[in-house]
């Protein structure tokens, strides 16, 4: 019992169950994203290849960089409301 609460002691306030959704997820998310980029490639389709590499770039920034990625979406909409 004592190892269970251990384990779980984390998982209290929430953030390492949302760090751990937020990095399978996305790692899931970015791979569907790669590999139709990888068809679009295949096909010839660059206009589709290069859409997918910027989504991919920017999954990849939210998920292996959420603090960077909340603090870059903060100051544009401070730069909105400001305007």
């Amino acid at each position: 019992m004592h190892d269970f609460l251990t384990i779980a002691a984390p998982l209290s306030d929430g953030t390492a169950l949302k760090q751990w959704v937020l990095l399978v997820v996305g790692n899931l998310f970015a791979a569907w994203l790669g590999l139709r980029a990888f068809r679009h490639f295949i096909k010839d389709d660059w206009g589709g290849l290069i859409t997918m590499a910027v989504a991919a770039i920017a999954v990849a920034g939210f998920v292996w960089f959420p603090d960077e990625a909340k603090g870059l979406l903060d100051g544009l909409w401070d730069k909105i409301r400001e305007a």
